[in-house]
Formats: structure tokens, sequence, C-alpha cells
């Protein structure tokens, strides 16, 4: 979260870095989560999405099932801690590489498995993918 919170903590963002990061390492966090729901195909068993909902309607339900971990790490990831801690530089910028190369990784797995399901995807599964592409653009 540190890299994240460094990267965000210059430019426009620097009122707000911590909430960028902390919406990122959750969105990472829920990633996995559907990426491993996807690949045991259970993801309408765990958050039942109606195809005919509306956009918003999809996204109120996922924001309320991604409400839990956003506030466990609040609480375990203070802004303070964040703003007193330090790194090596170096390490910082390898983590940074890491990161994004992690994020895209992510992303091509959950188009491969599209690509080896011929079915359409599910909402949640497409929502997923968004928020993929979403917190790498946000990287």
């Amino acid at each position: 979260m540190y890299i994240l919170y460094k990267y965000y903590s210059k430019g426009g963002t620097k009122e707000i870095s911590y909430f960028s990061a902390l919406c990122v390492v959750v969105l990472l966090i829920y990633i996995h989560f559907f990426q491993i729901l996807i690949l045991f195909n259970q993801v309408d068993a765990v958050l039942p999405m109606n195809r005919n909902d509306d956009r918003p309607v999809k996204y109120l339900k996922l924001a309320i099932f991604l409400l839990p971990v956003f506030l466990i790490i609040s609480l375990l990831v203070k802004p303070k801690d964040l703003k007193n801690s330090s790194y090596d530089e170096r390490k910082v910028k390898r983590g940074g590489f890491y990161l994004v190369i992690y994020s895209i990784t992510s992303i091509c797995f959950s188009i491969f498995k599209k690509k080896l399901t011929s079915e359409r995807l599910a909402p949640l599964e497409e929502i997923s993918i968004f928020l993929m592409i979403v917190s790498t653009a946000m990287i």
C-alpha cells in the first residue's frame, strides 16, 4: 500500500492519496476473489446479479459487497503509518514495476478465462474485468 500511497501523494491526487491507495488495494483484493470465483464458476452463488438490473443497481450491490474489506483495511492501515514509513527508493521503484506487471497479468488471466468459455460472461464477471482495468489505470 505504501507504493500506491507514495504514487498518489504527488500531483493532483495529493489531497486524497490515502483514499486512492486504499481503493486500489481493496480492488486488487476483490479482483483475486472474483478470479477464484470465476475459475470455479461460483460468481453468482456469492453475489447474485440479475441481468435485468440497471447499471447503477449493479454498482450499488458491488459497493455494498466491497465495503467490509474497505473498512477492515482502513482500520488496519492508518494514514499516519504510511506518512511515517520510508523505504529504499530502488525497492519502491522495483515494487511499482512488479505491481504493474502483476495487474496486467491479472487482466490477462481474466481475458484468457473469457476466451476459454464461449458463453457470455455473467454481469459480475464483466464488472470484475472492468474493475481490473480501472485499477491498472489508477496505478
